[in-house]
């Protein structure tokens, strides 16, 4: 039994050995870190596929130049050149 023991002990050293020469190696690392970012970039990848559709979908709904340009002057505020915009207050409550 006394080998058996010897083996496990050996394997468990080898190992132990082998994880700090792989986590002092600089080199390894640097691999580790990038393929972190490597995973992380192709999360953000898939994300900005999946808005990139969206906005595809939600644009080719606007056809008609009527619905983009109506779109144009209420979520962001143009004006075709020599329009002159009047902006009213809001009516104020009298309680």
């Amino acid at each position: 039994m006394q080998p058996k023991k010897h083996k496990a002990k050996l394997k468990y050293i080898i190992l132990l050995a082998l994880t700090i020469f792989l986590l002092a190696n600089r080199g390894f690392r640097s691999l580790i870190k990038n393929y972190l970012e490597l995973r992380r970039l192709k999360n953000q990848k898939i994300e900005l596929k999946s808005e990139e559709l969206g906005l595809e979908k939600s644009f080719s709904t606007m056809k008609e130049p009527g619905q983009i340009e109506h779109t144009a002057r209420k979520e962001l505020g143009l004006i075709k050149p020599g329009e002159i915009e009047y902006r009213f207050p809001p009516p104020k409550d009298d309680k």
